[in-house]
């Protein structure tokens, strides 16, 4: 298993990938650190990807589609492909990607898609949020008060999906340094 990090306005963003050739992103966390631990540091893993990573993390509209939707449940797998499918600066509930899935009654379940999505960004999963419009979940939590959740807003303020936050650094108070 290899690993990259790239120096994001997020904090730290992980490739990792495994032997097999599969792909996990993430920010660094926990049992992020842990997987890379286990990891050889490779900063010229998937330059490509890394390349169209920091575009995207720079405000550039970026395609993923060609990374393949990682390997799952039959479930999570719809919803992750219906994930991919919402386009940058918009949202969708939890209850339309569960319908979007084929399962309408099942957003719950699509919650738990979204909060086991191994490839944010390339499934945007940030893009998810409550039927009220209220953003939860993002990051492994659904604490609304978790600073994981400064993540998720301020990747929707950089797509346009949410107003620009009034004279406040959106790094602030990301994910990486809550952890």
């Amino acid at each position: 298993m290899r690993h990259r990090i790239l120096d994001t306005f997020t904090g730290p963003f992980a490739i990792i990938q495994h032997d097999d050739g599969s792909l996990v992103t993430s920010w660094l966390s926990k049992s992020t650190r842990h997987l890379l631990d286990l990891s050889r540091r490779d900063p010229k893993l998937l330059p490509e990807l890394a390349r169209r990573l920091m575009s995207y993390f720079e405000g550039e509209h970026v395609d993923f589609s060609d990374v393949r939707t990682p390997s799952g449940g039959e479930f999570y797998h719809r919803c992750w492909n219906a994930c991919r499918r919402i386009p940058r600066g918009k949202t969708l509930s939890y209850g339309e990607l569960a319908h979007r899935a084929g399962s309408a009654d099942a957003a719950r379940a699509a919650g738990q898609a979204m909060r086991n999505n191994p490839l944010p960004i390339i499934v945007p999963c940030h893009r998810v949020i409550g039927s009220s419009g209220r953003l939860h979940g993002f990051g492994g939590t659904c604490n609304a008060d978790a600073p994981e959740l400064n993540v998720k807003t301020a990747l929707l303020r950089m797509e346009g999906a949410l107003p620009p936050a009034a004279s406040r650094n959106p790094a602030d108070s990301l994910f990486a340094q809550a952890v």
